[in-house]
């Protein structure tokens, strides 16, 4: 698959076992776009371009599987996974559910270090261009505030609810406007997680989550095909 190459190539460097270079190579080219939802995934072509047997491809199409990206089609083989509308819905109400209690666990442990930490995210936000580094500050925002949480497994679902909308992150991110609505609603969520007033930094995050699962929502829709 030429459009793997650069993404192969990355990865391969990386050196390290064939089934963690072909899922991050297939990772990164969902994540970014080059592959797109309904796309095939050709498991001999990909074996092909390794170098390796069908059986290792397979077993890094469970991988992503796993975190949602791919989905194996009986009879059409692997596919990048779809996100419909509700598929969204359902995603966005889980992690605003979670985050909510994440932060309510850790408020009461944050430092003054870690909301400096913070406030610095959100300052590098404000000068970042580039959607890769656009993706990673917010995500490092979030985590700023409940990393101290102490609940792993939590934040472990977390993550792979928000790669599996992480295509979709990206062109928000892109759409002129979205940085700095998401960035005013950053700011307000730091003052009431400072302020100790944690139902109300609660109330807040999820309806910041929830303002962006309905854009990603309204993206999709605009994306269906007309009837």
């Amino acid at each position: 698959m030429e459009i793997l190459e650069s993404f192969a190539q990355e990865a391969i460097a990386k050196r390290q076992p064939a089934t963690a270079s072909i899922a991050d190579a297939l990772r990164e080219a969902i994540l970014k776009g080059a592959l797109k939802g309904g796309d095939p995934l050709r498991q001999d072509a990909i074996a092909k371009q390794f170098a390796v047997s069908q059986v290792t491809v397979r077993e890094a199409f469970r991988l992503l599987e796993h975190e949602g990206l791919v989905e194996v089609v009986p009879r059409r083989g692997a596919v990048v996974y779809s996100l419909s509308p509700a598929d969204v819905a359902e995603i966005t109400d889980l992690r605003a559910t979670l985050e909510a209690r994440l932060i309510e666990a850790a408020i009461p442990q944050l430092s003054a270090a870690d909301y400096a930490m913070a406030e610095t995210t959100i300052k590098q936000l404000e000068k970042a261009h580039h959607i890769d580094d656009l993706i990673a500050l917010n995500v490092m925002f979030h985590k700023c505030l409940y990393h101290k949480a102490n609940r792993p497994r939590t934040i472990a679902i977390l993550d792979r609810l928000r790669i599996s909308m992480e295509p979709y992150l990206r062109l928000l991110w892109s759409k002129t406007g979205y940085k700095m609505e998401s960035q005013a609603d950053h700011k307000e969520i730091l003052v009431l997680c400072k302020a100790g007033k944690v139902v109300a930094a609660q109330k807040y995050l999820r309806q910041h989550i929830e303002k962006t699962g309905k854009e990603i929502e309204q993206l999709l829709h605009s994306q269906l095909p007309a009837e």
